[in-house]
């Protein structure tokens, strides 16, 4: 362990006369191991005494009536659609009758949603949004509470493990199927070396985020929390968080925000396959060569309905309005860059390989929404013809290059 202190030292300029580690790292592990169930004891017992107790509202699922909301958000996005003027200017430039497919609402589908091109019908499947429901909450800490009487019951060891986990930002586990233990990954050096930079006691230079952050002369507001909406990277949705507002079921605030992504993203795929339809009949149209390029290729449907889901996102929800609500797309950015430059590693497996459209798209919309900003609504034709016309390559090259303005 002695490597370990040394290695603190050397990044950490000031720790010396701060705190010093006579003690090895196990003997802080278990230290802070004690005083982290003696804290949880304090605040569970505050719970189950409190006026909130612990059937708090806004952790019932069962309490979430699926079928009202995902009728509800079909409504509603078409109402949208329709008032911002973007179905009329779809059908008149490219000659379509209709579009408004049907709802079908599952129980248990293969995804969440699905547009099925051969019935003009969209599908929402509650089984997986439930999954998506809880994973949000995970991800913004509303889970951790969860299992904690069940840990505490058993006999828990800690050790620390060399080894690479394949999380790369996970620093502890809990591991009760093996030999009830929690343990430590060396990352954890890495997460000490972070504290110590966040602190002040190691020089380094100010970060993207950080510039970016003083830039918008960001000040935190409570109302807004941030989902992650990407599948390989972190991509950030700002989400108003009910809880800091009316103490709304924070439940149904997230059903009905994932609800609403998928259902524009459906729409849009409704909207590219009907464009597609009448390409193949009228050679009048403008473009219609490039586009039924771009249109015969599936993985550019799913870029293009993902870019197309993040715009009405930020319209429907007004955060396009003023700067807390788009402060999540100068934040993307970075990582949207970095995304980029890992996409060759991803595309050799299979598995990230199928996902690549959908965060391509994600972060295309986010360019989208941080080039036009408080603006997005009055150019939301030149955004609708923009997306029309979108394919990787391009996406890829935007991103990269909106980039280059903030290194």
């Amino acid at each position: 362990m002695s490597d370990l202190k040394e290695y603190i030292n050397h990044v950490a300029y000031k720790v010396k006369n701060m705190f010093s580690l006579n003690d090895d790292l196990d003997k802080i592990i278990k230290s802070e191991y004690e005083k982290a169930f003696k804290i949880l004891d304090k605040i569970i017992g505050y719970l189950i005494e409190s006026k909130y107790k612990i059937k708090i509202k806004y952790m019932k699922l069962n309490s979430l009536n699926l079928d009202k909301i995902i009728k509800s958000e079909y409504e509603k996005a078409f109402k949208i659609l329709n008032e911002l003027g973007i179905t009329e200017y779809i059908k008149r430039k490219y000659k379509i009758d209709d579009i408004e497919p049907k709802l079908e609402i599952s129980e248990y589908y293969r995804f969440p949603g699905e547009y099925l091109d051969s019935k003009d019908k969209i599908i929402l499947s509650k089984e997986p949004i439930k999954i998506w429901i809880d994973g949000q909450l995970d991800f913004l800490g509303y889970n951790k509470i969860k299992g904690y009487n069940k840990i505490k019951k058993l006999t828990v060891d800690i050790r620390l493990k060399d080894w690479k986990y394949e999380y790369p930002f996970i620093i502890g586990k809990f591991s009760k199927l093996s030999k009830n233990e929690i343990i430590f990954l060396k990352k954890l050096i890495e997460a000490i070396d972070k504290q110590l930079e966040s602190l002040g006691y190691k020089e380094k230079n100010e970060r993207t985020i950080d510039k970016l952050l003083k830039f918008l002369d960001y000040r935190e507001i409570k109302s807004i929390d941030y989902l992650d909406r990407s599948y390989n990277s972190v991509f950030l949705y700002p989400f108003y968080n009910p809880f800091y507002i009316n103490n709304r079921n924070i439940r149904k605030a997230l059903a009905e925000a994932i609800i609403r992504s998928i259902m524009f993203h459906e729409i849009w795929h409704s909207i590219d396959l009907s464009i597609l339809h009448k390409l193949y009949k009228d050679s009048t149209i403008k473009d219609r060569d490039y586009l039924l390029t771009i249109l015969n290729n599936h993985d550019n449907h799913e870029l293009r309905a993902s870019a197309f889901e993040v715009v009405m996102y930020y319209l429907v929800n007004g955060f396009y309005k003023h700067k807390k609500g788009y402060i999540a797309a100068y934040v993307n950015i970075p990582i949207c860059r970095n995304y980029i430059e890992k996409i060759d590693i991803l595309e050799k497996n299979k598995y990230s390989k199928k996902r690549i459209p959908y965060d391509l798209g994600l972060c295309y919309g986010n360019i989208i929404i941080a080039k036009y900003k408080s603006s997005l609504k009055e150019n939301i034709y030149e955004i609708i013809d923009d997306i029309i016309h979108l394919d990787k390559e391009r996406a890829i090259d935007v991103i990269k290059r909106y980039g280059d303005n903030f290194k």
